[in-house]
């Protein structure tokens, strides 16, 4: 199987080079009177004659999950936390690597894409780093692909292609199959939320898929400007390219619905009766039971004589 724990350890030290500054920031702010680098260390259990830095992932991994609450809650979405989970021990997989756990093409788009996503959650320019590198690592995959299979890089990147065609078919199936539970759910709110929750993912599902499509487009276009160089018989390539096209649209308008339906369905949530809800049904019995004391107590009041 072809590693890429090269092109990860790259990814990590883009993607330590963007928190350093904003881990900094925040730490220093909430922890003015301290060296706060020393201070995370010692609670983080590390031994003193280890060396600790900024600039290591690990360590900044490691500071983000432990202080999240007190420091960096404040600035990142709770969704955040579970990228930096994932992180974490994609990079302890790294660094003790074995063959439970093969740094593939896939697993190695996985790191790149919450790596992005982190780096785009604290505004750092590193995340276009990680998508220049994203991009590296498909045309490392072609090559790779190309060389091992005996194939042309044509033929390679026709190949991914055709299994993110496939992807695209199995995303297309869930959205329908996630519409008619989120329709079928029982309880108003229960089915908004739910609805609400698998837009979401339907969203960042098809938001990934397009960016992948879009990388390769563009990678075909630099292999059909090869090959016409060489003069080579390049139809095969401009068919892919057409039904690339034509994918992207559908993935374009896609997410165009689902944005809406996003905007729809949230303010479904917001307007919900409460009543419908189980805390908005504790809430009416909470309220109809003080106007019944204090009913009784203006009650009582009235048979006691005024002294």
């Amino acid at each position: 199987m072809i590693s890429y724990r090269a092109q990860v350890a790259t990814a990590f030290e883009a993607l330590a080079e963007g928190l350093a500054p904003f881990i900094d920031s925040r730490m220093s702010a909430a922890f003015p009177s301290d060296d706060w680098i020393l201070m995370a260390a010692s609670k983080l259990g590390k031994r003193r004659d280890v060396l600790v830095s900024l600039s290591d992932p690990h360590f900044q991994l490691e500071v983000l999950n432990r202080w999240w609450g007190p420091v960096f809650s404040v600035d990142l979405d709770d969704e955040m936390r579970g990228t930096i989970t994932a992180l974490r021990t994609a990079r302890n997989h790294w660094a003790h690597p074995d063959e439970d756990n093969p740094f593939d093409l896939e697993y190695a788009q996985k790191v790149h894409h919450d790596a992005e996503e982190l780096l785009r959650a604290i505004h750092s320019s590193q995340a276009d780093r990680i998508v220049e590198l994203t991009e590296q690592l498909r045309w490392d995959s072609v090559r790779e692909q190309a060389r091992e299979q005996g194939m042309t890089q044509s033929d390679a990147l026709m190949e991914q292609l055709t299994a993110m065609q496939k992807q695209y078919d199995e995303l297309q199936s869930q959205l329908e199959n996630a519409r008619d539970v989120a329709q079928s759910a029982t309880g108003r709110q229960r089915a908004v939320a739910r609805q609400l929750a698998e837009l979401q993912s339907q969203y960042a599902a098809v938001s990934g898929l397009r960016d992948e499509y879009l990388a390769l487009q563009r990678q075909l276009e630099e292999e059909r400007s090869e090959r016409e160089a060489a003069l080579d018989d390049t139809t095969s390539v401009r068919d892919q390219l057409t039904r690339a096209e034509r994918v992207l649209l559908e993935l374009h308008n896609e997410a165009a619905t689902l944005q809406e339906q996003l905007a729809g369905t949230r303010q479904q949530l917001h307007d919900v009766d409460p009543v419908v809800t189980d805390a908005g049904r504790r809430w009416l019995w909470l309220v109809t039971a003080l106007l019944l004391c204090l009913g009784l107590l203006i009650a009582v009041a009235a048979y006691i004589p005024a002294r």
